[in-house]
């Protein structure tokens, strides 16, 4: 028996450690041909800015509870450089003196607007449009998740495209221009484009609810400014993270052109392709992650099309509380096991679907594995089966593996704008090796152990 479980909690170590040696080296290799500073010019989408051939777009912004600089996020979305678009806010369980103000910044008066409901949704209470911009719509609605608010403004979108953006978010004008680039050089086989939502330093926020937003977000920088020099250690681990999870569904796409989105992101949704697969699921854990994957994995019964992962970075967000950290870790776990059971349950196997499940297990197994083996290898070491050189040594290998990943992601966004340099780069270097030993116990205590 001893020796079946020493056998077993050797295959693990070094399938564990395997796994993440492979993974580095692909990370450096992808880092090192596809990196460098390629820092684009400011007037790349200037064409696109002014062409009245550009697809209009309609922004739905889902709100579920106070959020204190809604009235400037519509203000920044508003100034986007885009050539048409439409603001459709979403509202469920907004206090009344927030709707008082918002009415009153944007001059918002009721309407009688008649709309096809295409999507099944709770009810409509009330439809506002704006006396100062006429892009503007703001819809209150019966509360019913964030996934119900995505098919309400679905809904109502009269665009061919729907990007859906949390209020949390801050980009610069280009951001949306970035975003459609694809759909706009092929509309008709582009059902999404996924893009990037980094995570850096500043107020804390609590994603613990269901949306994964947070309470608010910072005022956008301006442009050229960086963070200070000294940030917690958790903020930069969070940023670690959110930079590792780019480049992780960045280089799937690249290899296998299809993938997962990163953590955070915002995505840009052909209309009529959401509608044909019934909009966005509201029992599930992540709608929008479900909804991707039910795009790239539908036989001959769904959209024809494709959906494109781009490295384009739409904005900033920022950082989470420890436990809003382990709360959206979480649902990007249940979010993974819904897929897996998705593809059981659903008959057919294309070799999109079978890659979809590598994909997919393989995200869902990584962490869960390393635990494991740190658990397994000091368990071992406590039952005299190996010696204490065994622990120190996984502990360090795991501890490079994640420095070296962590690395390789820092390269390869440096080949895009807003990256790190300077002290930060630093910063994020030196810390890059003690999160495994560091911040991911935290994140396993915070999720187990309640406020």
């Amino acid at each position: 028996m001893v020796t079946a479980l020493i056998a077993v909690t050797a295959f693990l170590v070094t399938s564990a450690l395997g796994y993440l040696m492979i993974v580095a080296a692909a990370s450096v290799a992808g880092a090192i041909s596809r990196g460098g500073r390629r820092e684009r010019a400011a007037d790349a989408y200037q064409a696109l800015a002014v062409s009245r051939f550009t697809i209009p777009v309609s922004v739905i912004v889902p709100v579920d509870g106070e959020c204190p600089t809604l009235s400037q996020s519509i203000r920044a979305m508003l100034d986007l450089n885009y050539p048409e678009l439409e603001i459709i806010v979403v509202a469920e369980s907004v206090a009344e003196p927030a709707v008082d103000a918002l009415k009153k910044a944007w001059a918002l008066e009721p309407k009688e607007l008649f709309y096809r409901r295409t999507l099944h949704t709770a009810a409509v209470d009330r439809i506002f449009s704006s006396g100062r911009d006429p892009r503007l719509v703001v819809i209150e609605k019966a509360v019913s998740g964030r996934a119900d608010a995505l098919n309400c403004g679905v809904s109502f979108a009269r665009n061919r495209y729907v990007v859906s953006v949390n209020p949390e978010i801050a980009f610069d004008r280009d951001a949306l221009l970035r975003l459609m680039s694809p759909a706009l050089r092929d509309p008709a086989a582009v059902l999404a484009v996924t893009s990037y939502v980094e995570r850096r330093a500043g107020p804390h926020c609590d994603a613990s609810h269901e949306d994964g937003g947070a309470a608010f977000r910072p005022p956008p920088s301006a442009p050229g400014t960086s963070d200070p020099g000294w940030i917690a250690a958790g903020d930069d681990y969070q940023r670690l993270a959110s930079i590792r999870s780019w480049m992780a569904s960045r280089l799937a796409w690249h290899q296998l052109r299809c993938g997962l989105p990163p953590r955070d992101g915002v995505t840009a949704w052909r209309r009529d392709a959401v509608m044909e697969l019934g909009g966005f699921s509201t029992t599930a854990a992540d709608a929008e992650l479900d909804l991707l994957v039910r795009l790239q994995t539908s036989q001959g019964d769904g959209p024809s099309g494709r959906v494109v992962r781009t490295s384009e970075v739409f904005g900033h967000a920022a950082t989470l509380t420890v436990h809003g950290a382990a709360a959206l870790a979480a649902r990007r776990q249940t979010a993974l096991l819904e897929a897996l059971k998705t593809f059981r349950q659903t008959p057919g196997s294309s070799p999109a679907r079978r890659t979809m499940k590598i994909v997919v297990g393989a995200e869902l197994l990584t962490s869960a594995a390393q635990g494991l083996v740190a658990v397994l290898i000091v368990a071992a070491a406590a039952l005299g089966w190996v010696s204490w050189k065994a622990p120190y040594l996984t502990f360090l290998m795991l501890t490079f593996g994640y420095a070296v990943v962590s690395a390789s992601a820092l390269l390869l966004r440096g080949g895009t704008p807003g990256a790190p340099s300077g002290p930060e780069l630093t910063r994020l270097l030196l810390r890059a090796p003690l999160e495994f030993a560091v911040y991911r116990p935290a994140l396993v205590w915070a999720r187990f152990v309640r406020r």
